[in-house]
């Protein structure tokens, strides 16, 4: 018997199927020959859910594999600039819901997308 999912798999479990109505949406949008914009700006929604998924993922296994927050942070600012995104370390998964719900929010002067 498996134990339940903690409530940040669950969160993870449920980016996953956001995502996943993203991209299907595509198949619909392409079928019916919506126009270009439409369709780029909802594979670009799609690439970026899956790329938040990805960091939220390798979050959740590094607190499990590095010992200190310090070490956490570093990797995660390492893995957010291989994937071009110069957010800063968010820390906390109720910082990420924070930011999610509000997600035009201006930082440093910039709007986050």
């Amino acid at each position: 018997m498996t134990a339940a999912p903690s409530a940040e798999r669950r969160a993870a479990i449920r980016h996953v199927q956001r995502a996943s109505g993203q991209v299907a949406a595509l198949v619909p949008m392409i079928a019916s020959s919506k126009p270009f914009s439409a369709v780029a700006q909802q594979l670009l929604a799609a690439r970026g859910s899956l790329d938040s998924l990805l960091v939220r993922l390798v979050e959740l296994e590094l607190r499990t594999c590095l010992p200190t927050r310090e070490s956490q942070a570093e990797v995660d600012g390492l893995l957010r600039t291989a994937l071009g995104r110069n957010a800063p370390h968010r820390g906390s998964f109720a910082a990420r819901r924070r930011t999610a719900d509000h997600p035009h929010v201006a930082v440093e002067g910039r709007t986050t997308r």
